[in-house]
């Protein structure tokens, strides 16, 4: 009896010592999110102050499709800056629109007003997405993240960070960003956008590597169209 109680606590023993030496099982979320970081530039998305883009743009209004020069800036969930212009008339037709953390600004003609309260509440939100897709920020201990079904192959991340709208980012199996659905409050204060966000393409800037083409639809209609040919990275 003495050796057979010796056995068991040798193999007690082992199975302890491998379960210490295994540890304990990776939270989901949290495996996705540092696998997706490591596809989009790793070290390289953690000290992003700001990206500032130059391209073009594609905006469907109702019956009406412009085409659209565009400068844009965003600092992740802080100020951001847009400069737009129709193409076929140059800078001369710009418009300016300003989203800081508690107030907004629109410029038309040289000349700048206020931006109506339910419109901030909406570009804001709409510039907290860069921030999301940027993918470091939501290393934040203030964000959940949950790991959601997969969809048609893609790899689901819910995400609720404290300066964005929640948001499910999609992964392909090779951890790359190319989706993301969200719902905002419409920009008339009446009700809300359900939204979805595809990204084509990279483009890469020190070490960043971001999405070239992102397109956006409302309620399974084509909205917004971005095609950045030039991106820098602000540290």
């Amino acid at each position: 009896m003495r050796l057979l109680s010796g056995a068991y606590m040798l193999v007690a023993a082992a199975l302890v010592l491998a379960a210490c030496a295994g540890g304990p099982a990776p939270d989901p979320a949290q495996a996705l999110l540092d696998e997706a970081i490591r596809a989009a530039g790793g070290d390289a998305l953690f000290d992003v102050r700001a990206l500032h883009w130059t391209g073009e743009a594609t905006l469907l209004a109702g019956d009406r499709q412009l085409e659209l020069g565009v400068d844009t800036r965003v600092e992740p969930f802080g100020a951001a800056r847009s400069d737009t212009w129709l193409r076929d008339q140059g800078r001369g037709s710009m418009r300016t629109m300003a989203v800081g953390t508690e107030r907004g600004e629109m410029t038309r003609d040289g000349k700048p007003a206020p931006m109506p309260a339910a419109m901030f509440t909406h570009e804001r939100l709409q510039y907290a997405t860069y921030g999301l897709m940027l993918l470091a920020p939501l290393r934040d201990p203030r964000v959940v993240l949950k790991r959601g079904v997969d969809v048609d192959g893609l790899r689901v991340l819910h995400v609720e960070h404290p300066n964005a709208a929640p948001a499910d980012l999609f992964f392909d199996q090779r951890g790359r960003l190319v989706r993301l659905d969200d719902v905002v409050p419409d920009p008339e204060g009446t009700g809300t956008d359900r939204q979805r966000f595809d990204f084509e393409g990279t483009i890469e800037a020190d070490g960043v590597h971001w999405p070239r083409v992102v397109r956006i639809s409302q309620a399974g209609t084509p909205y917004f169209e971005l095609r950045i040919v030039r991106l820098s990275i602000e540290r």
